[in-house]
């Protein structure tokens, strides 16, 4: 570390101990000083940013969120996200992978003690409740295919019920905490629009167990699945539910998507619906966080079931029901 960037690094963490003081006019001057004893710091040029939009200076935060941009144009730590948040940035399809893979390698350590203990998160349990009716009746060997594993949750909560659970994942430190559990056959760190070679191709169930929140649009991420299934096998996902069309960015920083558009695209993908569930994915500020509960099967062929699955115009299972 240079002495200007030790120098600068010492003044961030005044501006930050003033910030968690809510002393904002302060920080902000730490933090500019930081800036001047090293101007190519791009996480200073952030952390100002976001110091500015806590006081609620605008467009001095959108000015310090570009500059970040200048130094750091893949973008780890989230600006255009900022940017778009606040206005002054379009939106676009996807968060940026980079930035997603840096926020959970950083968050991974402490995953699952936040998404359990402090925000009650029960997404994979709502998977396994929409799906368990049909798993009896899947041919076997059964191959899963997990996206977005994370630390291994959904191979948690849906063990004994498969015969062999792939999973790919952005962050590859999540993706080692995931091998620690010992659950998975193959781990890959990859992009799930994009599914490796190292991964198989006759899955007969693939989940998204809030993942796809990251996307804006979703036909790339749907596309990439179905293409790794066997037809007819079925595909399982939570999404944040929104009223704007087709989607838009919440203030979590996560995508919400409209049903109309969704459904749109998994008839465009080669899926159709088997059903369309509400329910609480997590606490979110001691709110709750709804989200849609999804079933869709591959179109392709449906011998793969030993049984009838429901089809999308069974008013029971297509209807937007609330899980509980």
């Amino acid at each position: 570390m240079s002495k200007d960037r030790l120098s600068a690094s010492r003044r961030l963490d005044v501006a930050l101990a003033l910030v968690a003081q809510s002393d904002y006019v302060a920080a902000i001057d730490v933090a500019r000083a930081a800036i001047s004893a090293d101007a190519e710091w791009d996480e200073a040029h952030f952390t100002l940013g976001d110091i500015y939009e806590r006081a609620g200076e605008t467009e001095n935060a959108v000015e310090a969120f570009r500059q970040y941009l200048i130094l750091d144009p893949v973008d780890r730590m989230g600006a255009e996200v900022r940017l778009t948040l606040l206005g002054a940035a379009a939106m676009r399809d996807r968060l940026p992978p980079d930035y997603v893979r840096a926020l959970f390698d950083d968050y991974a350590p402490r995953f699952e003690i936040s998404l359990r203990d402090r925000l009650a998160y029960r997404g994979p349990e709502l998977l396994f409740e929409a799906v368990r009716p049909y798993l009896p009746n899947m041919l076997r060997p059964l191959e899963v295919l997990d996206l977005g594993c994370g630390t291994g949750l959904v191979g948690e909560v849906f063990a004994g019920h498969f015969d062999a659970m792939d999973g790919i994942d952005l962050s590859p430190r999540m993706i080692n905490r995931a091998r620690a559990k010992g659950i998975y056959r193959t781990l890959v760190a990859g992009d799930i629009t994009d599914l490796p070679a190292d991964l198989g191709s006759d899955y007969g169930l693939v989940i998204a167990a809030d993942v796809l929140n990251y996307l804006g649009d979703l036909a790339p991420a749907l596309r990439a699945a179905h293409a790794r299934m066997k037809p007819g096998g079925l595909m399982v996902l939570t999404l944040e539910h929104g009223d704007a069309f087709p989607f838009d960015l919440g203030p979590g920083q996560r995508f919400r998507h409209h049903q109309r558009a969704v459904l749109e695209w998994v008839n465009e993908c080669g899926f159709e619906l088997v059903s369309d569930e509400l329910g609480v994915l997590r606490q979110e500020k001691g709110n709750p966080v709804e989200g849609r509960i999804m079933v869709v099967r591959a179109t392709d062929a449906l011998s793969v079931m030993a049984g009838n699955l429901v089809s999308q115009s069974d008013p029971d299972q297509a209807s937007g029901h609330t899980l509980h």
